[in-house]
């Protein structure tokens, strides 16, 4: 960075000072610099338009308090390379120019942050992450749609198989977590402990660890947080023996089958997200 940026900007909208450009100045600041090497010329750019940088960061922020440093340096790069291509014959402002600069800037910079592990970049993946993000929306406002669909919903999109689908959504989605965590409360053991090794021939060492009577209990205690009903379709349908269908509970409880399908799909995410917690899986119960 060449020059410092502070009190980028101070209110909703951004009002006009003395630093800012017209057209023509845009055109002979730019020339000066891409034709002559004038780094003033080009340090006045980058100061005229540090509140658009700013404002473009101010966009990816979570929360209130102040603007992240490291977002606030990747947009200054993204527009210093910005005013090394911009092209002034074309007629446009330097500012529609520089708005995707950088956006590129900071969206790379998040995705290679997002982990401690780098994940990765292909053209592939960064389709992925955008269209799970798009079928993720779908989800919390859409019911019906349960994470087996919308990974079937992702399969066709990209034009892989559904294992293929969930993978990509482990790699760009999926949140760091410490081999370290102790799992099943204090008197566990470390999630390394429970690592198997595939080319071993000896059964998984997870159920040596964790008791069987363990595993009750934590189920019995995320079991007792979901909702009534929820709580019920599911130990009628996943627990019972014979387990209940969702025809016959739809009549005993009033409601429609599909609507006993959307509040078992519903309760199953509500334990996969307080399982995801202690580092266990649904899977490990059912």
């Amino acid at each position: 960075m060449n020059i410092p940026v502070t009190n980028l900007i101070k209110g909703a909208q951004r009002v006009r000072t003395s630093e800012m450009l017209s057209a023509e100045e845009e055109q002979a600041l730019i020339c000066a610099w891409q034709q002559h090497g004038d780094r003033r010329a080009r340090d006045r750019l980058i100061k005229a338009f540090a509140p658009l940088t700013a404002s473009i960061v101010k966009r990816f922020k979570r929360g209130g308090g102040e603007l992240d440093p490291d977002l606030l340096q990747q947009a200054q790069i993204g527009l210093m390379k910005s005013v090394d291509r911009f092209d002034p014959d074309r007629g446009f402002r330097f500012s529609t120019y520089a708005v995707w600069w950088v956006r590129a800037e900071i969206q790379d910079y998040l995705r290679a942050n997002m982990s401690v592990v780098r994940r990765p970049n292909s053209v592939k993946s960064r389709a992925a992450a955008k269209h799970i993000a798009a079928i993720d929306g779908k989800m919390s406002s859409n019911v019906r749609l349960d994470r087996a669909e919308a990974n079937k919903k992702l399969a066709a999109t990209l034009g892989v198989d559904e294992k293929r689908a969930a993978d990509l959504r482990e790699q760009v989605v999926a949140s760091d977590s410490s081999l370290n965590v102790r799992v099943g409360g204090e008197d566990g053991v470390d999630l390394l402990a429970l690592l198997v090794d595939p080319n071993s021939l000896e059964d998984p060492i997870a159920l040596q660890n964790l008791k069987l009577a363990e595993l009750r209990r934590i189920l019995v205690e995320l079991l007792s947080s979901l909702p009534d009903r929820e709580r019920e379709i599911i130990i009628a349908t996943q627990l019972a023996d014979p387990p209940a269908t969702l025809e016959g509970l739809g009549t005993c409880l009033g409601i429609s089958k599909e609507r006993v399908r959307q509040l078992r799909e519903r309760g199953f995410e509500r334990l996969r997200a307080a399982l995801q917690q202690r580092n266990l899986k649904l899977e490990s119960f059912f």
